[in-house]
């Protein structure tokens, strides 16, 4: 066992300049193409969001234009979720210029 031990090494070789430059240089591209990677699922993320947000606003709208069919307990219910997703999408709205400023 002890054999193997010195036969392999108890240290990792040293890597030559270029070896170093060759693999930052390659550790540098998997980073960009991550990053790209996790944008894109970030964007397809928000989007699926957007678009959750948007059927359940319509069907909200869809309850107030027959509002004689539900309880005045849902429709009081229906309002607030109108008025406070329009209200926090209007924050997003405001919040992302300063967000894309700060980058």
């Amino acid at each position: 066992m002890e054999e193997k031990k010195n036969a392999q090494g108890n240290s990792p070789q040293k890597m030559s300049y270029e070896d170093l430059a060759r693999t930052a240089n390659e550790l540098s591209i998997q980073n960009k193409k991550m990053v790209e990677y996790i944008q894109q699922l970030q964007a397809a993320l928000a989007e699926q969001d957007f678009n959750r947000i948007s059927f359940f606003l319509s069907m909200l709208f869809k309850v107030m234009d027959h509002a004689e069919y539900y309880s005045d307990d849902f429709i009081k219910w229906a309002i607030e979720k109108i008025e406070s997703s329009l209200k926090e999408f209007d924050a997003e709205l405001n919040a992302e210029p300063q967000q894309n400023e700060a980058k």
